[in-house]
């Protein structure tokens, strides 16, 4: 039985004329979030590696002699086997452009505001202007570093899977129908191979699919395809966790990340990782930042708790996913405390964390959409929006910030490299922005991997 909201807005009826505008204006914002960020790919984004992008050098020009152990390597403290692959096989569709996985991260972020925009018009019966939320918090500029760099596939990616499982538990609160099952069984699957990101999701979507595996199974007079789907969950929850502890297996410690300074530093560094949902405008007023976080994420708890104690049946069975997904985005945020609070002090919050605090925001419209009066709802939802309307030049600045970084660096490198530039004096000079933690020799074999490859520019580096 398809769920339904759990609260009925007359003015839902009739459904097609009411919304019109709605619909227009919430499009209208995807549209133009959508084509900004892919003009910023188009315009500034450059056909040559930067930082991790490097590691996939030698597997694209087929100098990688352990493709297996390649994909399961350690980069900091994440295996991304993964985005390796889909990045691999992103690169060698085209011929080694190494802007196509600048254009994948945006076409995926905004296939999630789509998502999203859907789900939220289900629920109440029409469209609202404030699901317009969603296109401008994971599009924004403010994203620039997950936008114009090919490796933060390794961020979109399982931030896509988290918010398409979040739509999931609220579209279908026990994933009873088959394309919901499969789609969470598969996601809980894939997440522990995207590295600690999605890796510290899977125990709670573990215990949630189990969960809806078991009630399924002991229905009285369920179908064989309901008992199948159940098995299915089950099944998935028991690989995903053997790939958690797969994970570890041969795991070592970044010798660069020191350790949390205590419990206040890390309770501190997890709230100013909340509070980047709003952008990398929080790193200019942390205080600020952090107090309007706070201000919207304990009332939205309380919704959330709520909605599990005032209802019953099938919408209990939904309110409880959203709250243990819900629980599940505060534990990440306390691990991210607890794994940078050793950092922050010397290096910042870097903004491509911007992606990862958003799915909470996220969480918290579509929580208040569920089990907030509409009164409540539409100050909170609607607030969110303008909010993040008025905050759009600032992190768009900060994105701007790191794109004049970027395109200093890239510019230089692209002079050098039209110029004809060997390879060894490309590596000393540029070794610095390109991949700062290799040595200029394995930095300059890895160009002429390139050359040989007739990849890009490189294709114009003189070998000495």
């Amino acid at each position: 039985m398809e769920p339904k909201t759990v609260h009925n807005d007359t003015a839902a009826v009739p459904l097609i004329h009411s919304d019109r505008i709605a619909r227009a204006f919430v499009w209208s914002v995807w549209l133009v979030m959508m084509l900004v960020a892919l003009a910023c790919v188009t315009r500034y984004g450059q056909n040559i590696p930067l930082a991790e992008d490097w590691l996939l050098v030698a597997p694209v020009t087929g100098n990688e002699p352990d493709l297996l152990s390649w994909l399961w390597a350690q980069n900091n403290e994440h295996r991304v086997p993964l985005p390796r692959l889909m990045l691999l096989a992103l690169l060698k569709v085209t011929g080694g452009d190494f802007r196509v996985g600048m254009v994948f991260n945006a076409v995926t972020l905004g296939v999630v505001a789509i998502a999203m925009m859907q789900v939220a018009r289900k629920l109440r019966g029409r469209t609202d202007f404030a699901d317009a939320f969603f296109p401008v918090a994971l599009l924004h500029l403010g994203n620039w570093e997950n936008l114009v760099w090919s490796w933060q596939l390794s961020f979109v990616f399982p931030t896509a899977l988290i918010c398409g499982v979040l739509l999931a538990i609220v579209s279908q609160p026990t994933l009873a129908t088959p394309s919901a099952a499969l789609f969470t069984g598969i996601a809980l699957i894939l997440l522990p191979l995207c590295g600690g990101i999605g890796l510290l999701f899977v125990p709670f979507l573990a215990l949630w699919l189990s969960y809806c595996g078991f009630l399924h199974l002991k229905a009285v007079n369920s179908s064989p395809q309901v008992r199948s789907l159940g098995g299915f969950l089950i099944g998935a929850t028991a690989i995903a966790l053997c790939l958690v502890g797969l994970y570890f297996v041969g795991y070592q410690r970044p010798y660069w990340n020191p350790p949390s300074p205590g419990l206040g530093a890390t309770l501190k560094t997890a709230a100013m990782f909340l509070a980047l949902g709003f952008g990398p405008v929080a790193a200019k007023f942390w205080k600020l930042s952090i107090l309007v976080a706070f201000v919207v994420l304990v009332p939205s708890l309380g919704v959330a708790v709520k909605g599990v104690l005032r209802h019953q049946s099938l919408e209990k069975h939904r309110a409880l996913g959203v709250l243990l997904f819900f629980s599940s985005l505060i534990v990440f945020a306390l691990a991210m405390g607890w794994g940078r609070s050793g950092l922050v002090p010397t290096v910042g919050m870097p903004i491509r964390y911007v992606l990862l605090a958003v799915p909470i925001f996220c969480t918290v419209f579509l929580v208040w959409e569920l089990y907030a009066s509409r009164q409540f709802r539409t100050i909170l939802q609607r607030g969110l929006l303008i909010g993040m309307c008025l905050l759009i030049p600032v992190n768009t600045m900060a994105g701007f910030q790191w794109r004049n970084w970027y395109l200093q660096g890239m510019n230089a490198v692209e002079q050098d490299l039209l110029a004809g530039t060997p390879r060894t004096l490309l590596a000393k000079r540029h070794k610095d922005f390109l991949i700062h933690w290799w040595d200029e020799n394995k930095l300059a074999s890895h160009m002429q991997m390139l050359h040989d490859a007739g990849i890009g520019l490189f294709t114009q580096m003189r070998e000495k």
